[in-house]
């Protein structure tokens, strides 16, 4: 006999169990449909060209700390939080939902003496949190609504469910007290509080209020678990599964197309083009916004947001499989009788939202569900790519690359012009070299980095560095024409170009000044049998001023805001090293900008941006603004391209004789 706690199904008819479990195995039944159609239509789409289940280990690990453990859900504070106080008390009431069963199944005491004052103090207490929780949410979407959250109605009527559930659940017991009065009562201290609201009514109204209540929370229960799989509130399940399946790929490495010159289908035209993963992932979404509020295309008004890429694929998806089910709903043309479809990626997805993506990063270092924006987006411009369906700037940038080897369209002969007056070792002559500079097409074509690249080779030779360059021998790496969609000339042109060169000239270790190179170098070329050891510029200048092969002793007497260039930062996580070597320069002060390291803005070059206009603002004069706000009187970054964007956007403000735009190299060479 218990010594405290009270009856299960108190109060309750005798044919009230069999009914409460006909209709779970109905809401079981529902749940299963909803689970197989997902995954079905997951199952419709393209075979994934990687392996998702290597490295189980790591993988559950990931799922564990990520998904379960909520780590990157914390990082917005605000938000964070709101979604910890629910979460948990889902997993709470859960846990005590199921103790209550295993009780009443199996006939196993559990809810006795002391534990069962435990018990009901927990339960309360994230019941109460829950409630907290979900009303926060309320607010935050009708009163402050940042504006990565979405309008949309399912996620209220969610809400709303799970506040009606919370509250029916306290009412149940505020209802129970009141008419039993138990000595436990104080520990249910909510539902205790309630219960007073309760005093002077007769029993035989407390027993039917306490079963019509009972019965609306069991039924609002059941609907909430029967909805779940169609709604938003499948990513519980969804998200953690696509932390479990995130790519094992390197942070920058984009997905290959194994052997390509077979493939019938290059990239995503329709949404079933999407790999099982990638449509997993549109599932996943949370609808957080943090994609959004993190990217500088949309920042600048631009038509992207990563988060609508997302949930347009959803979407699409879902429409496919109702379609499917019941053809009679798709529209049909009045003229030739056949359903109306308006194309994925030239309909649902418009150009301009996919071209206006810099591939910075910015969005999958914010989304705590690990969804690989970049990979869907470069797909769908590879899908682009192959039906000519490109904007002008990029398709001129393209046709340069694969014509004259550079996005400038200049002659081959000009490439090595940048080395005029110095003593510059070639390869060809000097034969035996420990490290092959690899200046880059921005560093050899564009006259403002042309002054970056002497200063380095400068800075190379004084340092004493057994190095060489290649000359006219060098040609474009690809690192613009894979993010742009251009896989066939990247894989089958440029990576076999640089194969074929470096394995004439043993090349083992490369300087890039380029982190678009240095990143091609790093992360995709060993995709195709290429491995070399890619060696930043600021990384080795570092190296050298540590090992005092080069002292600077000048006072360089400015105050510089340092960029993060993304491919440097985010794709490959340097962010000391500049400032390390900056930071041996006497008389300089670093002035850091809000949006730095892993949170850096983009200068809007990247991804093809440097050769496309986009409707908008101009992500690099956004850029500039956040620099000067800091009240620097240079700027200093690593990357060709920024140097580019920010040289443009200083020229713009009329601060180009005021405001220093300088590459690292340059800054140390100037205190030498």
């Amino acid at each position: 006999m218990k010594t405290s706690g009270r009856e299960i199904m108190w109060n309750l008819h005798p044919p009230a169990a069999t009914i409460m479990y006909s209709l779970f195995c109905v809401v079981a039944l529902v749940f299963a449909w909803g689970v197989w159609q997902k995954v079905g239509a997951y199952r419709s789409g393209r075979a994934e060209r990687e392996d998702r289940l290597d490295n189980l280990w790591g993988r559950t690990l990931d799922a564990l700390r990520i998904g379960i453990g909520q780590r990157k859900v914390l990082e917005t504070k605000f938000g964070g939080l709101m979604h910890l106080a629910i979460y948990s008390a889902f997993i709470v009431l859960f846990i005590a939902t199921c103790l209550v069963a295993v009780e009443f199944d199996f006939g196993v005491r559990i809810l006795d003496g002391d534990f069962y004052l435990a018990f009901k103090l927990f339960a309360n207490t994230f019941g109460l949190v829950l409630l907290a929780g979900v009303l926060v949410a309320l607010a935050r979407r009708s009163l402050f609504r940042p504006e990565g959250l979405t309008k949309d109605g399912d996620d209220l009527l969610q809400l709303f469910l799970i506040l009606a559930i919370g509250v029916t659940g306290f009412l149940i017991e505020a209802v129970r007290l009141a008419a039993t009065k138990p000595g436990a009562a104080p520990v249910s201290y909510v539902s205790n509080a309630i219960a007073p609201l309760f005093a002077g009514v007769p029993m035989g109204d407390l027993l039917a209020a306490h079963r019509a209540l009972w019965w609306t929370h069991l039924l609002l229960a059941f609907g909430f678990l029967a909805c779940i799989p169609m709604s938003k509130m499948f990513h519980m399940a969804t998200g953690t599964a696509n932390i479990f399946l995130r790519t094992s790929r390197p942070k920058g490495a984009l997905q290959p197309i194994p052997n390509i010159e077979d493939e019938e289908k290059i990239g995503v035209s329709d949404v079933l083009d999407f790999t099982w993963k990638q449509l997993l992932s549109s599932d996943a979404c949370t609808k957080c916004g943090r994609c959004q509020d993190e990217c500088p295309a949309h920042a600048a008004e631009m038509p992207l947001s990563p988060r609508d890429v997302v949930l347009k694929t959803r979407d699409q998806a879902c429409r496919d499989i109702y379609r499917s089910l019941v053809p009679s709903t798709a529209a049909v043309d009045g003229k030739t009788g056949k359903p109306v479809v308006t194309p994925f990626a030239f309909g649902i997805l418009s150009p301009d939202e996919i071209w206006s993506c810099t591939t910075c990063r910015a969005c999958m270092q914010a989304c705590p569900v690990l969804v690989e924006h970049i990979d869907m987006i470069v797909d769908v411009r590879r899908g682009y790519v192959s039906n000519s369906k490109i904007p002008d700037g990029a398709r001129t940038a393209l046709k340069k690359m694969g014509d004259t080897g550079n996005p400038w369209g200049l002659p081959q002969d000009d490439r090595i012009r940048w080395a005029e007056g110095l003593d510059v070792p070639v390869a060809a002559d000097k034969k035996e070299f420990e490290y092959l500079y690899w200046p880059g097409c921005a560093g050899s074509y564009d006259p403002r980095n042309q002054k970056v690249t002497r200063t380095i080779a400068s800075l190379l030779g004084r340092a004493g560095v057994n190095y060489a360059v290649l000359g006219l021998e060098e040609t474009c790496c690809g690192a613009f024409a894979r993010p742009m969609g251009e896989e066939g000339l990247f894989q089958l042109g440029m990576v076999e170009m640089v194969k074929e060169i470096f394995a004439s000239h043993k090349v083992r270790k490369v300087i890039t000044q380029c982190p678009h190179c240095f990143n091609t170098f790093r992360k995709e070329y060993p995709q195709f049998g290429v491995n070399v050891e890619a060696i930043h510029h600021t990384v080795l200048l570092r190296d050298l001023i540590a090992q005092g092969r080069l002292s600077p002793s000048k006072p360089f007497n400015r105050s510089v805001a340092f960029h993060d260039p993304c491919y440097l930062g985010r794709h490959n996580d340097i962010y000391d090293a500049p400032r390390e070597a900056i930071g041996s320069v006497p008389g300089i002060a670093i002035k850091e900008m809000e949006k730095r390291r892993e949170r850096g803005f983009c200068c809007g070059g990247g991804g093809g941006g440097m050769w496309l206009e986009m409707p908008g603002k101009r992500i690099n004069h956004l850029r500039f603004s956040q620099a000067m706000r800091t009240g620097a009187d240079a700027v200093g970054s690593s990357c060709p391209y920024c140097l580019i964007m920010f040289d443009d956007a200083a020229k713009f403000n009329n601060l180009d004789e005021s405001v220093q735009t300088k590459d690292i190299a340059e800054i140390i060479a100037d205190s030498l």
